[in-house]
């Protein structure tokens, strides 16, 4: 079954690019959302996560994601912990994920580091979903509540809109409306469908 990565900078439209996709019967994952999951309160993953990077994260229980994320910016030792417990889990699930069956025409993975972790070399093909710069940091201070500051340096950090545009086999532009996006993912799905 072909399997498709689906990627793009922050606030670009993943998640909804990757919801519309699920409307149509796609058997997708989304990296991030696993990065969450492995770390919910209860979980193997939190309580090593709680040793690792101690208590004052964590409130009730439940990790300060957006403190955490701040904090991971700033400290490259941090960020190093973080992923050094979360990256393991996280490929643990996708290994299953990738080995089960499915009904859908093609899977998604969806992943913001899909390029950094050479992920797309073992896929069938890259979707980009590319946004300039300049709409990712509107949307990025609007969704996170992060300052505008913050949000840079997340853009910064990433890979850049051109290196990324290098490995797309197809590209979604998503600087207009949620119509638009919907359209060229509608006429995307027929293609990867029908091949």
């Amino acid at each position: 079954m072909p399997k498709y990565g689906l990627t793009g900078g922050i606030a670009s439209g993943k998640t909804v690019a990757l919801e519309i996709f699920n409307e149509y019967g796609v058997d997708t994952i989304d990296t991030d959302e696993l990065a969450r999951l492995v770390i919910d309160r209860g979980t193997e993953g939190a309580r090593k996560l709680k040793e690792a990077i101690g208590e004052h994260y964590f409130f009730d229980g439940a990790l300060d994601r957006q403190r955490l994320r701040e904090d991971m910016y700033q400290s490259p030792a941090l960020k190093k912990t973080v992923e050094s417990i979360i990256h393991p889990l996280v490929r643990n699930a996708l290994d299953q994920w990738m080995r089960k069956d499915s009904k859908s025409p093609y899977q998604i993975l969806c992943s913001p580091l899909l390029i950094e972790t050479n992920q797309h070399e073992t896929l069938d093909g890259v979707i980009i979903v590319d946004t300039p710069e300049s709409i990712q940091l509107a949307r990025g201070i609007g969704r996170d509540s992060c300052s505008e500051d913050t949000i840079q340096k997340i853009i910064a950090a990433q890979l850049s809109r051109h290196a990324r545009l290098k490995h797309a086999t197809f590209v979604i532009d998503n600087s207009g409306d949620l119509g638009s996006l919907a359209q060229q993912i509608h006429i995307l799905h027929e293609k990867l469908s029908h091949g």
